[in-house]
């Protein structure tokens, strides 16, 4: 093959590696999601997907970043990452292009931004009967339950924290005691 012809080859297959496609966009959903709820983050093409090439995705809480490869066997656009946030609080997803192994970076970054919500804690903490009381029955969806004292159990000097919506309950005569819902004002 003579030089010239190698050379526009050569050109030629560079301008249609620029032309393809790279990294467009990071959509996250739920978006706002809650602490301990699953997340799932899709990276889209823009333009004509690229067939070959890799990335890296940044999670930014801490964890280990995830590396992936576009390779019509192993993954192609677009790519759905599922991943759980123990904290609330505001992410920002990247996506980037990184050279792994033989495969050369995706064109371009993307980034999303996730904001992550308080959990449902005191709902979905179990409980906690005081010394001497036991649970009775199981904890309902609201987070609302009682406990009954045995023999001689004395009240708690403090009431029970409840979750917001239930108030604190106490039958002196039935040892019992606990979270309920609230019940609504009488007119």
């Amino acid at each position: 093959m003579n030089y010239k012809l190698s050379l526009v080859l050569g050109v030629a297959s560079t301008l249609a590696f620029a032309q393809q496609g790279g990294i467009g966009t990071v959509k996250v959903e739920p978006n706002p999601a809650r602490a301990g709820q699953e997340v799932n983050i899709t990276i889209a093409a823009e333009g004509e997907a690229p067939g070959f090439c890799g990335m890296v995705v940044h999670f930014d809480d801490g964890s280990e970043s995830r590396n992936v490869k576009i390779d019509g066997k192993e993954g192609k656009f677009p790519v759905s990452i599922s991943k759980t946030y123990a904290k609330s609080g505001s992410y920002i997803i990247k996506a980037e292009g990184k050279r792994i192994t033989t495969h050369f970076p995706c064109v371009g970054t993307a980034t999303a931004k996730l904001v992550v919500e308080p959990g449902p804690a005191a709902a979905a903490a179990a409980p906690a009967c005081p010394q001497g009381y036991r649970m009775v029955g199981r904890m309902g969806k609201a987070g609302d339950f009682s406990c009954k004292g045995g023999k001689g159990a004395m009240a708690p000097a403090k009431p029970l924290g409840c979750a917001m919506g239930l108030e604190y309950f106490a039958n002196d005569k039935a040892r019992q005691i606990g979270c309920r819902k609230m019940k609504a004002p009488k007119k």
